[in-house]
């Protein structure tokens, strides 16, 4: 009977002493959970973050996005980079095809799925990122397609035009032509 009592009593020691080492290195090391918005480029459909505090990258699905009808969508892709010394991770989330035509309201992490508790990316973040984007991506046909101005006014009535399309960028997917006959 001794020897069990001695046995268990070592058990728990050992126990306590593992939980309380995972205690102390947790929150030494520990940094808050928050999620920052540096970019979006609507050309290739990437929204650039910061995530701090996470151990590993999260997966698409942990973030949802809303635009301006109000429709919720979550990533398609996500590549992360290496975590700096700091603990802040640099990723690059997917947005949907079609949905980088309609303004991002709100860009939210869920922590650990999502039905977990959302990480919200300041309005104002996304707002201003997303204004400047859309200056950024200004299509070259914006200025040849309004008349009197541009590549179309200068290249005269018979002449061909610089090889911008007259649509006002609607089937424009900014990348350069390869074949100049069209």
């Amino acid at each position: 009977m001794v020897g069990r009592a001695a046995l268990i009593a070592a058990a728990c020691f050992v126990a306590g002493a593992a939980t309380a080492k995972k205690k102390e290195n947790g929150t030494a090391s520990k940094q808050a959970l928050a999620v920052h918005l540096r970019g979006i480029d609507l050309v290739h459909r990437l929204i650039m973050i910061e995530v701090d505090g996470m151990q590993k990258a999260p997966p698409s699905n942990y973030f949802t996005m809303t635009d301006d009808r109000g429709h919720h969508y979550i990533a398609q892709t996500i590549h992360c980079d290496p975590p700096f010394p700091s603990g802040t991770r640099s990723c690059e989330l997917e947005i949907p095809a079609g949905y980088e035509r309609h303004p991002l309201q709100s860009l939210e992490l869920h922590k650990g799925g999502l039905h977990g508790r959302p990480i919200v990316v300041e309005p104002k973040e996304v707002k201003a990122a997303w204004l400047a984007a859309e200056q950024a991506h200004v299509p070259p046909t914006a200025e040849s397609g309004t008349p009197g101005s541009g590549a179309a006014a200068s290249a005269g009535a018979g002449a061909p035009s610089t090889g911008a399309p007259l649509d006002a960028g609607v089937l424009d997917s900014a990348a350069p032509r390869t074949d100049p006959a069209k």
